[in-house]
């Protein structure tokens, strides 16, 4: 039998070096898990707040606000959702995902009237949709760039006791 003994250190314990280390394995592997709903939540709190009232009935299973998104500082990022709003005068917004890209363009609106009449959507979109995507979006920006943080891993790994080898190699079991 043989014996091996390994210095383990907290994160706070760390090198620079082993820390980033550390934390670049972690969020590989992180996929952000409430990330879409934080989202959703943060689209409908902005239609409320442009006076608007989401319609459908909000399940786990069929969730009455869809988001769309891709937040990696590249092209063509951005955030879109799939609802349908009603304004104060009865007026229905239908938004819908259009495209390959997942951004506030990359999409197609419909509007009918209380009789059910085709409506106009260019100020709809361009004054109230393409504003809220694009705060949404950085809110979205805002919670992975926490979420990334050494400041947010450390605290992580405080609360879960978590344990590395002097090079930033994780050791929990």
């Amino acid at each position: 039998m043989k014996t091996i003994k390994i210095k383990l250190f907290s994160f706070e314990e760390l090198s620079q070096e082993a820390k980033d280390k550390a934390r670049e394995n972690f969020n590989m592997d992180n996929d952000y898990p409430f990330l879409e709903d934080d989202l959703r939540e943060y689209i409908h709190e902005e239609i409320e707040e442009a006076g608007y009232k989401v319609l459908g009935v909000a399940t786990s299973a069929n969730p009455s606000i869809v988001p769309y998104y891709s937040l990696s500082y590249s092209q063509g990022d951005g955030l879109m959702f799939e609802a349908s709003v009603e304004d104060k005068k009865g007026n229905v917004y239908t938004i819908k995902h259009s495209g390959f890209y997942s951004h506030e363009r990359s999409t197609s609106i419909t509007g009918t009237d209380q009789e059910g009449n085709e409506i106009d959507t260019d100020d709809f979109e361009e004054n109230i949709y393409i504003p809220i995507c694009r705060r949404v979006a950085e809110k979205g920006y805002d919670i992975l760039d926490y979420q990334g943080s050494e400041e947010n891993f450390g605290e992580i790994c405080e609360a879960n006791d978590y344990t590395f080898e002097a090079d930033g190699t994780m050791r929990n079991e």
